[in-house]
């Protein structure tokens, strides 16, 4: 919905979306205050911002601005976001407003936010999801393990049997590790065949030894796709938050390491 304001708050045009956004018709707002649009604690406040943003304001892109609320037609709030900008016609000063439900806008952001935490290919967690969960558990300083895994020689057996074979196996290692995990917990795919998993509230180093025994288990089991049956080795390292660090790089490096060990001695992981 676009609507265009004069310099004495008076709308000098309205666009036929406002209808679907604020239940006025268009032409029904021509000349009237733009505060009819503003809920009534609010108008004092838009007053003087009104004022200063026409004498001075800088143009102000969607999502500059937190969700704001206007007044339907009906007399009820609805949640919107905002796009304003000042021009000058004939001499004269006008703002125009580019509005959009906020509801809707805060669904778009919401499925954005979700896609950009799942891994497109697994559908488990991805690198900005663990980011998120290991900085949430830190902030609060919740204990948590952290698992980290690869798989043995996946580009020679990518090499063998195509990519898309390979993409198969990756998405069976993604269910077993979501198999092996709760609802607080996560698992997530770093990209190639690196994967993450973290474990809440774990905080001591035989609980780990545990789960990383029960998912290596799980994933040293043969897969079937199509006429294949075989397996893949892999490797998986241990660290704990306090125990082993604290700091996300730093949980990441100790882990990473552990799995370094795990590959050299022969074993399938290594906790500490």
């Amino acid at each position: 919905a676009v609507v265009i304001v004069d310099g004495s708050s008076r709308i000098v045009f309205a666009n036929q979306l406002v209808s679907g956004l604020l239940g006025y018709a268009a032409a029904d707002l021509i000349g009237e205050s733009l505060s009819c649009l503003i809920p009534a604690k609010h108008r004092s406040a838009h007053q003087r911002h009104f004022v200063g943003f026409q004498d001075h304001g800088r143009p102000l892109s969607m999502g500059m601005r937190p969700l704001l609320s206007a007044l339907h037609k009906s007399g009820q709030e609805v949640s919107i976001s905002i796009s304003i900008a000042n021009f000058e016609l004939d001499g004269l000063r006008y703002s125009v407003a580019v509005m959009r439900d906020g509801a809707l806008l805060q669904s778009e952001i919401t499925a954005a936010n979700t896609l950009a935490e799942t891994d497109a290919l697994t559908g488990i967690g991805s690198r900005l999801s663990l980011s998120r969960v290991m900085q949430s558990a830190l902030a609060e300083a919740r204990p948590f393990g952290l698992l980290f895994l690869d798989l043995e020689q996946f580009k020679p057996f990518n090499d063998t049997y195509g990519h898309a074979v390979g993409d198969q196996v990756l998405q069976i290692v993604a269910r077993r590790l979501q198999a092996h995990i709760r609802a607080a917990d996560l698992a997530a795919r770093l990209g190639g065949d690196e994967f993450v998993v973290v474990l809440d509230g774990l905080e001591n180093v035989e609980r780990l030894g545990y789960r990383a025994a029960a998912i290596s288990n799980s994933l040293a089991r043969p897969f079937h796709i199509g006429d294949l049956c075989s397996t893949i080795g892999f490797n998986i390292g241990g660290a704990i938050y306090p125990l082993d660090g604290d700091t996300e790089e730093g949980l990441m490096q100790v882990a990473d390491q552990n799995m370094y060990h795990a590959k050299q001695s022969g074993l399938n992981y290594h906790i500490a």
